[in-house]
């Protein structure tokens, strides 16, 4: 097809493919391209971006630098085998190629944004802000670098500076939804639960068919609150997360995984490899290296494909299902000796539906641990309530109600703290039942 078109309208076409996100057919024409033209460092490149793009970054790398190889001068090229490294976490290289591409285009205002977020990634917050700021002075419309800017302002605990910035990267990109969302939860971080409702009331007003909006308006008003955040809410909840989830958590002092691993030992008996668990709600993997040396057979459900793939790379799992967990784990009668799911129920108000499911999937004798945000009898006398933040929290006796009822027998129910938030502790509830 190169030698038909001819190597400019072919390139040409393998660029349109792409901005039509038709990565597969662009990749191909690329690839088309260089077995006609194996020294054009463009195709090199695009091909690197476009593989990049199909989650295959190594591969990207190997490309993107054979472009640099024959053209050393190119920036594009090294301004995105930074973002490549990056997404390795392979930060202080990924410093060089933005910088690298800055020397040759001391404008490029992109490299600037880029070289910023790296340098967030590091925790070097001020100097990120720098560079956000020096991208925004040359190219002033450039949303992403305001919304990269709230983040660095939000590390460094500077709440007005991240708000102004996330404002104004709605102010550009209006129908980019993921800085509304900063934004309202940098208001509730700030206690302005109000303002944050009215930033969700201006997303739903743009993105009618937004669940995530509808929910997060829900759980500041607490109107129209449904029994459990739907699939499509949570899902877009994670999926923009998943490359920087863990360092995220790390952070936060995230400790629900040990949590649910130290109470499965007391029932799960020698790590002999000789138990099928179930990962419920798994993400990016946090529990399978404490689960793995007792499994026989380990295997993750999760709503996000992007946590998925992030969990597959850990090596860990025998099967990773793209799915739902209630009806995976209900799917198949007496199929687990052991489920556990760390921080995950924390999206379900009403446990009934998940707790009959887990009772019809565990094996008899089998175990269900779990973690849940806690709420006060007192406070919370219907037993769950969701919160601002848009999870929701339980009581106790809710908890043991609705355990019993699905005829779970609950072994242990106990107060822990799962994490910080807001610099505080976040109260749970460990809960060990069996079947």
């Amino acid at each position: 097809m190169a030698q038909e078109l001819g190597i400019a309208d072919a390139m040409a076409l393998a660029v349109e493919l792409q901005k039509q996100d038709r990565l597969e057919a662009a990749a191909e024409l690329y690839q088309r391209i260089l077995a006609v033209a194996p020294d054009y460092p463009d195709a090199w490149h695009f091909r690197g971006v476009v593989v990049f793009r199909l989650g295959r970054p190594e591969e990207a790398e190997t490309l993107i630098r054979r472009a640099v190889d024959l053209a050393p001068d190119y920036p594009d090229a090294h301004n995105n085998l930074g973002n490549v490294l990056q997404h390795q976490k392979r930060y202080e290289e990924a410093i060089g190629c933005h910088e690298r591409a800055i020397a040759l285009r001391p404008d490029y205002a992109e490299a600037h944004n880029n070289l910023g977020n790296v340098l967030r990634r590091q925790k070097r917050y001020q100097e990120a802000v720098g560079a956000h700021e020096r991208a925004i002075a040359l190219q002033p419309d450039l949303a992403e670098a305001y919304h990269n800017l709230g983040q660095a302002y939000e590390a460094l605990d500077q709440i007005e500076g991240a708000l102004t910035a996330y404002r104004q990267a709605s102010l550009l990109r209006p129908y980019n939804f993921k800085s509304y969302l900063r934004l309202g939860a940098a208001l509730y971080v700030s206690g302005r639960i109000d303002d944050a409702a009215d930033v969700y009331r201006k997303w739903l007003s743009l993105d009618p068919e937004s669940d995530l909006a509808r929910h997060l308006l829900s759980a500041c008003t607490g109107q129209e609150v449904s029994e459990r955040a739907s699939d499509a809410a949570v899902r877009s909840i994670f999926e923009p997360f998943a490359d920087s989830f863990d360092e995220i958590l790390k952070t936060l002092q995230y400790r629900a995984p040990e949590l649910v691993f130290q109470a499965a030992l007391e029932v799960m008996g020698a790590p002999a490899g000789r138990l099928d668990i179930l990962d419920a709600g798994c993400g990016t993997g946090l529990c399978g290296e404490h689960f793995k040396p007792f499994a026989r057979r380990l295997v993750g459900v999760d709503l996000s494909l992007e946590m998925l793939k992030r969990a597959g790379m850990r090596k860990l799992y025998d099967e990773l299902i793209l799915g739902e967990l209630t009806a995976f784990v209900g799917a198949v009668a007496a199929a687990w000796h052991l489920v556990v799911a760390a921080d995950t129920l924390v999206y379900f108000g009403d446990l009934a539906p998940v707790m009959t499911a887990a009772a019809r999937g565990l094996r008899p004798g089998g175990h269900l641990v779990i973690t849940l945000e806690r709420a006060s009898e007192m406070e919370v006398p219907q037993g769950f309530r969701i919160n601002p933040h848009g999870r929701y929290s339980h009581t106790e006796a809710y908890v043991r109600e609705v355990l019993t009822a699905a005829r779970l027998a609950p072994r242990s129910v106990t107060p822990v703290h799962l994490r910080l938030e807001l610099k505080k502790p976040v109260e749970g509830l460990l809960v060990v039942a069996a079947r």
